[in-house]
């Protein structure tokens, strides 16, 4: 009984897929120089043995290494380089970082890798973060006439974030500086003497004169300072809804 059309289509495709499945990358491109063998996968050596496959036997000088040995190729001709991790610097980690300049959090420093065209190699990094290291904590702050409740938070919670801060870290320094807008028209409200000095003449208030950026206080040690200053703070009033931040910064 003849086989159907059907099944001789599977038995086909089966085999198509098999010879697929099991082919030799190093052997499929038809290489024939060193140069282009090794950069056809990582897996793949060549032999410098020019007599190896010349007498017709379809062996090619481009095939994984213990093909090639077998073959006969001597282990002295086989070019196979091979991908590294060379550690160049690798010190200690830091336990505490107060007092010191030289903090080491990542671990190694350095690394040399030699890579094969299309090759991977794995590495180990060690990552910790030392006790009591420095931090700069620099407040920048809109002091626009609708940050007033945000400014009567700040004031009572300065001290709270410093103190908080002194949990993390005992080399603290804080800072603060304050932004409105640009100092100019139609920036600022101009109309009068009166207005320019105080911006909420208008609604019947107090404000400071509007300005562009203030160094309120510089990054010190002194962190009762930061909560001192903050208090002696008073919001401005800008014509338009938008402020000069990114000037501040």
């Amino acid at each position: 009984m003849a086989a159907s059309p059907a099944l001789i289509t599977s038995l086909f495709l089966f085999i198509s897929a098999s010879n697929v499945c099991g082919s030799n990358v190093c052997t499929s491109r038809g290489v024939t120089t060193c140069k282009e063998c090794l950069a056809v996968d990582p897996s793949c050596a060549w032999c410098s043995q020019e007599e190896l496959g010349i007498k017709g036997s379809g062996v090619s000088r481009c095939d994984l290494k213990e093909n090639l040995i077998k073959e006969g190729c001597n282990a002295a001709a086989l070019e196979f380089p091979s991908s590294s991790v060379t550690i160049v610097q690798d010190d200690p980690l830091s336990d505490k970082a107060s007092g010191t300049d030289d903090v080491t959090q990542v671990r190694p420093q350095k690394l040399r890798m030699e890579l094969r065209s299309g090759a991977s190699k794995r590495f180990t990094v060690t990552v910790r973060q030392v006790e009591d290291y420095p931090v700069d904590l620099y407040y920048l702050m809109d002091l626009s006439y609708s940050m007033e409740n945000d400014l009567e938070r700040l004031r009572t919670l300065g001290s709270e974030l410093a103190s908080t801060m002194r949990k993390t870290t005992s080399n603290l320094r804080m800072g603060f500086g304050a932004f409105v807008d640009k100092t100019t028209s139609p920036y600022m409200y101009m109309y009068s003497p009166e207005v320019v000095a105080n911006p909420c003449y208008p609604i019947g208030t107090t404000c400071q004169a509007q300005f562009g950026f203030k160094n309120v206080l510089s990054l010190t040690d002194q962190v009762a300072r930061f909560t001192e200053e903050v208090k002696k703070q008073m919001v401005s009033r800008n014509r338009d809804a938008p402020e000069g931040g990114f000037d501040a910064i």
